[in-house]
């Protein structure tokens, strides 16, 4: 498999051709806005396609992938496979999405327009354990998902995180991962993907082994591995783990991320052209800083420093070690960014003070480093939850590589 880019008649074509003569084709509208790549590679597409605000076609003669997010916020994972969809020619159809955030959820709702949408807790329509026969709300759910070609999903992650201590390790929430697994057991979808934190690798109730074991009783061929987002030409150092299974072919990440192994993306490359933008909404303008915070951002640009010293920390730093050198921090803008969190809005949060301005960074510009185009509708929602929503979601180049590696014919 190879990729081509063609520029032609005001568009930068994406050519993906396989190895027994299957060719496929798809598009985005070129512009001339300042800065853009003006190469005809991968780096240029990206970034034309975060920066159209105008959602591609997606209507094509191939067939349908019906997708069925678990989970899934405001769709990232989803968003992605949309878009392997799209450059294999394939017609995207979003199943059923169900999430317990009814913000996210209601913008999962207005990007991908769900046949089916959920709000209750997964227990509510996956209520029974590996093994058992179909429950009567298991039967209601496979009713309303039908054949499942790729089934999708993060599970709460919260018990894993390296912020938080190993106690979290036991959390129950953990074992709805081990729901994900009962979900393509009932429902025995083509393909899956699970992501999460890597200290899913670790939980106490080794519910990776146990997922794996399952997957391949059920027949399915399994992989997993932690794929560093930037290796993949994320402009952000964001480690995920990801489990992927198919009941049609031997997939590998390894051959997935490999395939798509570019030069790390930088800020600049994410977020340059936003640099003059005049909107005055909650989108495209950063969160108020504190007195205090103000002071700390304006010492970083006076003194041309990244770091925050000591002498500028509060007391909490200030009066013992720490190792949270980072927090306060101002980013490089001739390099990926730091991990995008929730907390993007204050620099009391980690290092998310703007490269080349005094404040911190706007919802547009941690959406674009988390690989949410221009075109996906963020509208709607207040500035906390819009922060918590972008923050928590997954950057969609990991699931489009997935998705190709699904989607795509089979190779020797």
């Amino acid at each position: 498999m190879k990729y081509q880019y063609k520029r032609m008649d005001g568009v930068l074509q994406r050519i993906i051709t396989f190895e027994n003569g299957g060719t496929y084709s798809s598009e985005i509208v070129l512009d001339n806005a300042p800065g853009v790549d003006r190469t005809s590679d991968e780096s240029a597409f990206d970034q034309y396609w975060l920066r159209s605000k105008v959602t591609p076609g997606t209507s094509f003669d191939r067939g349908d992938i019906r997708v069925v997010d678990l989970f899934c916020g405001c769709g990232g994972l989803t968003l992605g496979i949309a878009e392997a969809c799209r450059a294999l020619e394939y017609n995207f159809v979003s199943v059923l999405a169900a999430d317990m955030a009814p913000a996210a959820l209601e913008l999962y709702r207005k990007n991908f327009n769900p046949a089916v949408v959920i709000s209750d807790p997964i227990e509510q329509y996956i209520d029974s354990d590996l093994g058992d026969p179909l429950s009567e709300k298991e039967k209601r759910f496979c009713e309303l998902t039908g054949a499942i070609d790729i089934l999708i999903g993060g599970p709460p992650c919260q018990g894993n995180s390296d912020l938080n201590n190993h106690t979290r390790r036991s959390d129950p929430r953990n074992l709805l991962y081990l729901r994900m697994i009962r979900c393509v057991e009932i429902t025995r979808p083509r393909f899956l993907i699970i992501e999460n934190v890597p200290g899913v690798q670790h939980d106490t109730h080794n519910v990776v082994d146990i997922a794996k074991a399952e997957l391949i009783k059920l027949g399915y061929s399994v992989d997993s591995s932690v794929i560093n987002m930037s290796d993949i030409g994320v402009p952000q150092r964001r480690k995920r783990f990801f489990l992927i299974a198919s009941r049609e072919k031997n997939v590998s990440i390894s051959r997935a991320t490999e395939l798509h192994k570019t030069a790390e993306k930088t800020v600049q490359w994410a977020i340059e052209d936003l640099l003059d933008i005049q909107n005055d909404t909650v989108f495209d303008t950063p969160a108020n800083s504190s007195a205090t915070n103000k002071k700390r951002i304006d010492y970083l640009f006076d003194n041309d420093l990244y770091d925050l010293p000591n002498s500028e920390r509060p007391d909490c730093h200030r009066l013992k070690k720490h190792s949270y050198t980072s927090v306060y921090g101002r980013m490089f803008w001739d390099m990926p960014s730091p991990t995008i969190t929730g907390g993007f809005g204050s620099n009391g949060q980690g290092r998310f003070v703007h490269p080349k301005c005094r404040r911190t960074l706007t919802p547009h510009e941690a959406a674009r480093i988390q690989f949410f185009p221009d075109y996906f509708n963020f509208e709607g929602v207040k500035r906390r939850e819009l922060q918590q929503i972008i923050g928590n979601a997954v950057p969609s180049k990991a699931s489009y590589v997935l998705g190709i590696e699904f989607l795509g014919e089979a190779e020797d």
